[in-house]
């Protein structure tokens, strides 16, 4: 991956220039937790990712900006030591080192066993199985409503999207879904089934997601305002490193 290093109000800043033989035209991604990158076209010459990076000064240090004071103000999912974070809610964590890298939650607490290495990989996948329960049943009781049919739904940890859906009804998720409170879950999910009737976002998609829930406002500008802090979650840090773990009871 090449990469361009740029002074951007007294920081200097890695940016990261990745070919897409899908990219179309030059862009450049900001996100949280991530350096800034820029997408270009297969082929693409130098000389025009330095001229656009050029040309997009202003508009970087803008967002870099705003990531900072974001990063500075309180989030919704605070580290804390042994507990993770589940549909909005903070749930107490279990580690039993002993055991062969398994999660499961029991009596309201999330039971993890294996060492970190082991029990960090065995917690994604758990996230990942418990997003996508729950991404299904959401799915299950929207569609019905809009009169669409789903074909597949997939979960994967997806930087720029929430979710995404295809013509043929396939949809994907980001599984980092499931830490946000369940109406914002639910929005994403109604937003992708809706787009199986409306393949755009005009007037009509938005009127069609307002039927189904008139506080959609809401939601999305949690979404766009905390959702950085989900990008950055990792459960695995609520694991303990030292000193003696609590064992299963």
């Amino acid at each position: 991956m090449d990469r361009r290093e740029l002074v951007v109000d007294g920081h200097l800043v890695v940016v990261h220039v990745r070919q897409s033989s899908r990219a179309r035209t030059v862009r450049l991604v900001v996100a949280p937790g991530r350096p800034p990158e820029v997408v270009v076209p297969a082929r693409t010459r130098q000389r025009v990712v330095d001229e656009f990076l050029r040309s997009k000064q202003r508009w970087l240090s803008g967002k870099l900006a705003a990531l900072r004071a974001r990063a500075q103000r309180p989030g919704v999912l605070p580290p804390r030591p042994g507990m993770v974070w589940l549909a909005g809610d903070p749930v107490p964590l279990v580690h039993d080192p002993a055991g062969r890298g398994t999660t499961a939650m029991r009596d309201g607490r999330l039971v993890v066993s294996g060492g970190v290495a082991d029990a960090g990989a065995s917690m994604d996948r758990w996230y990942r199985r418990e997003a996508r329960r729950r991404i299904t049943d959401a799915a299950d009781l929207i569609a019905p409503r809009l009169g669409v049919q789903v074909a597949a739904i997939s979960v994967r940890d997806q930087r720029t999207r929430w979710g995404s859906c295809s013509r043929n009804g396939r949809l994907s998720f980001s599984w980092r879904l499931v830490l946000a409170p369940p109406p914002v879950l639910s929005y994403v999910v109604l937003h992708e089934l809706c787009h199986l009737r409306e393949f755009n976002h005009s007037r009509a998609f938005w009127q069609l997601v307002e039927s189904i829930r008139p506080d959609w406002r809401d939601t999305a500008a949690w979404l766009r305002e905390h959702g950085h802090e989900l990008h950055s979650y990792a459960p695995e840090h609520a694991l303990p490193t030292t000193g003696t773990a609590e064992r299963r009871r």
